[in-house]
C-alpha cells in the first residue's frame, strides 16, 4: 500500500490514479502489516506538510485518499486505545502535577543516556534519521490545535509555539536548527528524506500528532501530546548535546539541542500549568482526552526509544530493512 502511495505522490497525477486510490481504499486494512500501516498513514498525512511538494498537494482533499486515511485511522485508534489501557483517575486541579510526573525522566535504561555515553557517530546519525520525520517540521503538527482552543490555555499554547518558530528571528526556527545539525553531519536536510528508512515505532509517534491534529474533537489529546513533548525534554536534549560533543560534533551541530535545553525548561511549566491546567479548568469534560493524549505519547515514545536502543545493543541497525550499523 505504501509503495503505491509513494509512486502516486512522486509524479504528476495520471488519469487512472483516482481508480488506483479507490482500489487500495477497499483493501482489508486489518490484513496489512503494522509497518505498512504506519508508513501509509504517514503518507496520507504528507500533503498537509508539503511532503513531495506541490505534486502531492493535488491529493490533499481527494475523497478516495481521505477515505483510505480514515480507514487506517480507525485501526490506529483501536491500537492507541490498547496502548493507553485503563486511564488513571486524575483530578482537574492535579493535572499539572500528573503531567510533570508522567514526563519526568526515569532511572534505568535510557536512549538519551546511551547516546550521551556510548553511541557511535553512525548510531547518532540513525537517531537523527528517526527524529527527522518530526523535527524537520517541528511545531507545524502541534500548531493545528491553535484555532481550536479558546480562552484558557491558549496564550501559553501560542507562546510555546512562537518559541518553536524562533520567536520571529530568521534562521532560528527549531526545524531550521535541526537542518543545520543534519548539514553539519553530512546528512540530507529535506523533509521526507528518510521516511522510508524509519520503522513503524518511530512513524507512529508522528502519526499520532497528525491524527489528533486533524480533528477538532481530539484537541484535548493533542494538548496532552504537546505537554509530554515538552516535559522532560530539556533533560534528554542535554544528553543528546553532550553525546554529540563527545563525538566531536561542531559547535553548529549541537545548537538545536542547546536551544531545547534552554527553551523546554520553561516550556514544560507553561505546558503543564498554564496551557493544560487552565484548559481543563475551563473544559473539564475534556480532562480524560488530555490524559489519554499524554499517556499514549509517553508510551509510544518509550517504545520507539526501546526499539532503537535494543537494536544497537544487539549490534544491529534500528532502521527499516537494515541489518547492521557501520562502525564509526
Amino acid at each position: 500500500m505504501s509503495e503505491i502511495l509513494v509512486n502516486i505522490f512522486r509524479r504528476p497525477p495520471e488519469s487512472d490514479d483516482k481508480s488506483v486510490l479507490e482500489a487500495i481504499s477497499a483493501t482489508e486494512v486489518e490484513a496489512i502489516s503494522d509497518e505498512d500501516l504506519q508508513l501509509s498513514l504517514f503518507l496520507c498525512y504528507g500533503p498537509q506538510y508539503c511532503l513531495f511538494g506541490e505534486t502531492a498537494q493535488n491529493w490533499e482533499w481527494d475523497a478516495s485518499l481521505v477515505e483510505l486515511r480514515k480507514r487506517l485511522e480507525n485501526r490506529f485508534a483501536r491500537e492507541l486505545g490498547e496502548i493507553a489501557g485503563p486511564l488513571p483517575e486524575v483530578d482537574v486541579e492535579k493535572l499539572p502535577e500528573f503531567l510533570m510526573e508522567l514526563g519526568k525522566p526515569s532511572p534505568g535504561r535510557s536512549l538519551s543516556r546511551y547516546i550521551k555515553q556510548e553511541a557511535s557517530m553512525a548510531q547518532f546519525q540513525e537517531f537523527l534519521m528517526h527524529r527527522s520525520v518530526y523535527s524537520l517540521m517541528e511545531a507545524d503538527h502541534h500548531s493545528l490545535v491553535i484555532p481550536r482552543v479558546r480562552g484558557g490555555g491558549k496564550p501559553a499554547l501560542v507562546e510555546i509555539q512562537a518559541d518553536e518558530y524562533g520567536g520571529g528571528i530568521p534562521g532560528r526556527l527549531h526545524s531550521q536548527l535541526f537542518e543545520l545539525t543534519l548539514a553539519e553531519l553530512g546528512m540530507l536536510t529535506e523533509f521526507g528524506s528518510y521516511f522510508e528508512d524509519v520503522p513503524a515505532c518511530s512513524l507512529e509517534t508522528v502519526n499520532v500528532i497528525s491524527y489528533f491534529g486533524t480533528y477538532g474533537r481530539h484537541r484535548g489529546a493533542l494538548l496532552g501530546n504537546l505537554a509530554l513533548t515538552e516535559i522532560g525534554s530539556h533533560y534528554v536534549n542535554r544528553n543528546f548535546r553532550n553525546g554529540l560533543q563527545r563525538l566531536n560534533g561542531s559547535d553548529d551541530s549541537w545548537i538545536f539541542f542547546q536551544e531545547h535545553i534552554v527553551a523546554d525548561a520553561v516550556h514544560e511549566q507553561l505546558a503543564a500549568y498554564d496551557m493544560c491546567g487552565k484548559f481543563v479548568r475551563e473544559n473539564p469534560r475534556e480532562l480524560s482526552d488530555l490524559v489519554f493524549g499524554a499517556v499514549v505519547t509517553a508510551e509510544l515514545g518509550a517504545r520507539a526509544n526501546e526499539s532503537m536502543l535494543s537494536a544497537w545493543e544487539r549490534g544491529e541497525s534500528s532502521l527499516r530493512g537494515k541489518t547492521s550499523v557501520a562502525a564509526s
